[in-house]
């Protein structure tokens, strides 16, 4: 059985890249992750970093939702890293933002804590 959770953290579209630090609690069988969210400077990319996490198979994700210049919404997600390791993960809206009008609109992300 896996333990799940999931960390928002919102990011407008016209605000200025930055990080966004949530920290995470869970119950004491589950040892304290800590994660934090940021999009790049173009805002087409979001990453997503955790440190802590139980054992060696403590896993996370970024999901970005993504925006077009429509307004409609879409859902991007990075790959599972390690969070022990501190590996960031990645998720692409799109590479060229400034042309193609896509954009990170909200970032988030989920965590997979082995029971």
């Amino acid at each position: 059985m896996n333990f799940r959770k999931t960390i928002s953290a919102a990011v407008g579209l016209g605000i200025a890249s930055g990080a966004a630090l949530v920290a995470v609690s869970a119950s004491p069988a589950v040892a304290e992750s800590t994660c934090t969210t940021w999009k790049s400077s173009n805002g087409g990319t979001a990453y997503g970093k955790c440190t802590g996490g139980e054992t060696r198979f403590s896993t996370h994700r970024v999901v970005a939702v993504c925006i077009g210049p429509d307004g409609k919404k879409f859902n991007r997600e990075g790959p599972w890293v390690n969070t022990r390791k501190g590996e960031t993960s990645k998720a692409v809206c799109s590479s060229d933002p400034g042309h193609t009008g896509i954009g990170v609109y909200s970032i988030k992300v989920v965590t997979d804590e082995p029971a």
